[in-house]
Order: structure tokens, then C-alpha cells, then sequence
């Protein structure tokens, strides 16, 4: 919590990260893939309620959104006996680090500073193989979205989903737009102005539903489920197991509701990743001290 509140300020009653955001409400229906793949109560193949939450990734709500930003979709499915279970996504391709340390050090180096530019030496001395991905990740961050529905979501951990047969398989998973995913000049998105993803948003669902595919990515032999930043071959089995159906901007949402990937339900387990298991303490702290 000390490094984001030195990278991007503190901001009363907001995330430490994805501070800028919206809630929607949602509906999630798994298909006969999901059901075959793992016994989760979500994935039964009947309708499930849904609290959804785009985001940008920065700590600071100021910040407009063309400025270049990982873009997230937080989901929440509210299941029949009063629980849920959370997927936290955003739009870079993975996790570059195998563990959480990797993650502060990059916080540290991107503060637009000279003490953010003194800590570039150390995070290429201590995370070399991080730097193979930062081309690409610069271009995602660099391509400005015409819409939250328009872009992939990268769940970045492994999670392992077991059947009612006991078969166990390791996942990934990722939201997938039913719209192309397009991008807008930096100039365009200026003119349309400081809020323009959210306004944008809007007024899509105010004229129709926005729908996304849920797809997984299954480990195949050699995967590492462990290490956030182990990269899987593309030619390893994906398959959509149900659809997201965004209805409307949820005007009476509690902003002080958690979203966290290690809220789990039976059929789905975590793996042993470090940044994964790291995450709910932060996520405490950070309701915390926004909500007291």
C-alpha cells in the first residue's frame, strides 16, 4: 500500500489501484463446457447474478481516460446459497514477474520522476526476463480502446478446476469481446474527452447489453500453473465455457465491495502463485482505509 500511495498519491475513499471505475449490473450462463470441466456451482449452465466493475488501472481517479492505462474488468458471481466468487482481469497480456516483488519494483520505476527513473537500473538487474515483455506491454498500454467492451481481459493466474469425475485441469482465463477490438486515436479520444470510456459505456448499454465470452486456456504437459509469469504455448486448448451479459450501469452499487481472485468455491482451486496468494491482504487493507 506504501509503494501505490507513492507512485499515485492517496485519494480518500477510493483503490489504491483501478481507482477510476464504474459497477454494472450482470448475468453470467455458463455452457456444457463449463459444466463438463469443473462442478463450481457457477458453472451449472443456469443463469447466475453478477456484480461487474470497469476500470482504469492507475491509483489516481483524476487521471482522463486517454492517458495510457491497463484497462479492468472486475466480476463477481453471487451464487444461490449467498456466496460468490470473483474473477479480477485487465488488459495486458500477463504477468511479467513470478512473484509480487517483481510487481513493486515496477511500480517504483514507472513514477514520472527522477526517483522513479533511478529505480529502472535495479528492475533490469533484478527482473531480466521482465524485460522481454515490456515491448509489448508499452503497446498495449500505448492503444487507447474505443470502448470497455472492446477489448480482452486477462485473468493472469492459474486456477485448477476439478468435475464431478475428480479430473483436475489448470486454467487461465480471459474475457473475450464480442465487438472487435478497435482502438481510437489519441487526438479522437481527447475531443471526446476526459471520461470518455465511461460515457461511452453508457451509452451503450443504454441501447443494448454488452456480452462477453468467458474462454479458458487449458495448461497442457510442461505448463507452470505456479508462476504468474511462465508463458503457455498458443497452441494449447482453449475453450469458451458461458457468456457475460452486461445490462446496465448500477447507479445504487457499493463502491466498497471487494473483488478477490482468491475467493473460491468448491471445483475451482488456487495454485501455489505467490502474487495470487499475496493478493487478499492488500485488498483488506486497501477497504480499509477507504472505507474508515
Amino acid at each position: 500500500m506504501d509503494v501505490l500511495h507513492d507512485r499515485y498519491g492517496t485519494h480518500e475513499r477510493h483503490r489504491a489501484l483501478h481507482a477510476k471505475g464504474v459497477h454494472c449490473t450482470a448475468t453470467f450462463r455458463a455452457n456444457e463446457h463449463g459444466e463438463r470441466l469443473t462442478s463450481a456451482a457457477h458453472m451449472s449452465g443456469a443463469q447466475v447474478p453478477m456484480s461487474v466493475r470497469f476500470s482504469n488501472g492507475g491509483g489516481d481517479p483524476t487521471v482522463p481516460d486517454y492517458d495510457p492505462d491497463v484497462r479492468g474488468l472486475a466480476a463477481s458471481f453471487h451464487l444461490p446459497d449467498g456466496s460468490r466468487t470473483d474473477i479480477l482481469s485487465q488488459t495486458l497480456e500477463r504477468f511479467p514477474f513470478p512473484d509480487q516483488e517483481g510487481f513493486f519494483d515496477s511500480v517504483r520505476a514507472s513514477k514520472p520522476s527522477l526517483k522513479g527513473l533511478a529505480h529502472l537500473p535495479g528492475l533490469a538487474v533484478r527482473h531480466p526476463r521482465a524485460l522481454l515483455a515490456l515491448p509489448s506491454s508499452l503497446r498495449n498500454l500505448a492503444a487507447l480502446p474505443t470502448s470497455f467492451a472492446a477489448r480482452s481481459y486477462k485473468a493472469l493466474h492459474a486456477f485448477g478446476w476439478t468435475n464431478a469425475a475428480d479430473a483436475r485441469r489448470w486454467v487461465r482465463y480471459t474475457w473475450r469481446p464480442t465487438i472487435p477490438e478497435a482502438n481510437i486515436r489519441r487526438r479522437e479520444a481527447k475531443e471526446a474527452g476526459r471520461d470518455y470510456l465511461f460515457e461511452e459505456l453508457r451509452e451503450r448499454l443504454a441501447r443494448a447489453p454488452v456480452r462477453m465470452e468467458l474462454e479458458l486456456q487449458i495448461a497442457g504437459d510442461g505448463d507452470d500453473p505456479h508462476d504468474p509469469s511462465s508463458v503457455w504455448p498458443k497452441d494449447r486448448q482453449r475453450v469458451v465455457v458461458g457468456t457475460l451479459e452486461v445490462t446496465a450501469v448500477d447507479e445504487e452499487a457499493d463502491d466498497g465491495i471487494v473483488f478477490d481472485p482468491m475467493r473460491l468455491v468448491d471445483g475451482i482451486e488456487a495454485s501455489n502463485d505467490p502474487a495470487l496468494r499475496y493478493r487478499p491482504a492488500v485488498y483488506t487493507l486497501s477497504h480499509a482505509r477507504r472505507t474508515q
